[in-house]
């Protein structure tokens, strides 16, 4: 009878432990979840602004108005232009 006592003491006292360290684990994981998702949320913000801005890059005067001031590229005149055939001869 004692000996039952006692194997029943401690399988109650292992599963309270056992108990402890998976609500603790758990919350581990739970806080570990809410920075992934506060991540995830940070990177789309980002994503959507870096989207607006090749959005806005991509406009096409904008494009060649960038040309023009910082690369100070010209259009060609028509005699500094050569027309290219597709044949090989």
């Amino acid at each position: 009878m004692r000996n039952a006592i006692l194997m029943l003491l401690a399988v109650v006292v292992i599963s309270g432990i056992a108990v402890v360290y998976i609500r603790h684990q758990h919350r581990l994981t739970f806080i570990a979840l809410k920075d992934a998702q506060l991540q995830r949320d940070h990177l789309n913000i980002e994503w959507r602004q870096l989207l607006l801005e090749e959005s806005t890059w991509s406009v096409h005067h904008l494009v060649e108005k960038n040309a023009r001031e910082k690369l100070g590229m010209i259009t060609p005149s028509p005699n500094d232009m050569m027309i290219l055939s597709g044949r090989h001869q």
